[in-house]
């Protein structure tokens, strides 16, 4: 079989298929007795063949043929597939590799973001300020404006250079080793969110919940991300309340995070996890969303071998 490719097969399978036909012709014309019952010379009889051994043999062969004939070409197909198999998981390694170092090149970015470019942006703030306060007095209103300007804009590129080292940094991230108490990673959400809280008036309102396999940080900053949004977003007409809830599907957790805040536009909510995106257009002056929280979150949770989306009412508020 190893001499035969594709094409010999081709050839060979018709020559099999003749040989086949010859030796059944054969046996049957050498076997007389059959051969009247085939072609009978008055009128019909009922077939009743009395096999010679030379016919019976005839048909031995025919099977035989017919049963190699099958397995050349479960041979030939199995080949087929296995050849097919090699060169997909060719590619898949390929594939694999390319994106290993996509990832790596990737972290290798946002690690010079970190370190590279947050000094010069220091630098840039630090003596921004300086002029503020040594030249408040010799400066106008307009020279005062620009350097404010300056100084947001500094503060903002870090922010931006955190959030894409934090989006990029996820899978590297180590597979959490335990169970995690949501509880407590709610009340630490709580604590980095209190001055917000308290600003805003807002309501926390957080049912029980259950221990979850996650690790501690990543289920905070989820908590956090969240929340915050759902504060950031607030109705002007009323106190903002974000309540937190749990329901267990399964062998997985359904955390719900729900706001009664502006809500999301129905066009807008299929981008709501796109990085830098800002669903209510938020502008990038201080204070403003930077439109990276969402997608990080994104990533932090699949990460867990989970899932997120969001539902909205334009007035009412999201989960």
């Amino acid at each position: 079989m190893d001499h035969y490719g594709d094409g010999g097969l081709r050839r060979l399978l018709p020559l099999l298929g003749g040989a086949m036909v010859a030796v059944a012709w054969f046996g049957l014309w050498w076997d007389a007795a059959i051969l009247r019952q085939l072609l009978p010379s008055g009128p019909m009889v009922a077939l009743g063949f009395e096999f010679s051994q030379i016919g019976a043999a005839s048909l031995v062969l025919v099977g035989v043929a017919g049963v190699v004939l099958a397995l050349f070409h479960v041979i030939r197909l199995h080949r087929r597939t296995l050849a097919e198999l090699r060169v997909k998981d060719i590619e898949l390694t390929e594939s694999r590799d390319r994106l290993r170092r996509y990832v790596a090149d990737l972290e290798r970015v946002a690690d010079v973001s970190a370190h590279d470019l947050q000094e010069p942006l220091r630098r840039m703030v630090a003596y921004a300020q300086l002029l503020d306060r040594h030249d408040r007095a010799e400066l106008d209103d307009e020279a005062r404006a620009y350097v404010g300007h300056v100084v947001d804009a500094a503060r903002r590129m870090r922010a931006l250079i955190s959030g894409l080292r934090a989006y990029v940094s996820v899978d590297s991230l180590p597979p959490p080793a335990s169970r995690t108490s949501a509880t407590g990673a709610i009340g630490v959400a709580r604590q980095r969110l209190n001055d917000i809280l308290v600003q805003s008036d807002a309501a926390l309102v957080v049912d029980p919940l259950p221990d979850v396999a996650a690790d501690h940080a990543s289920l905070v900053e989820i908590f956090v991300q969240l929340i915050d949004n759902g504060i950031r977003f607030r109705s002007p007409d009323r106190r903002p309340v974000i309540h937190v809830s749990a329901l267990r599907v399964g062998a997985m957790v359904e955390f719900s995070v729900r706001d009664n805040g502006i809500g999301i536009e129905p066009g807008r909510v299929a981008r709501m996890f796109e990085i830098f995106y800002r669903p209510h257009g938020a502008d990038m002056t201080s204070g403003g969303s930077i439109g990276m929280g969402l997608a990080v979150i994104r990533r932090l949770v699949e990460r867990l071998g989970g899932g997120i989306r969001v539902g909205s009412t334009v007035g009412e508020g999201s989960t």
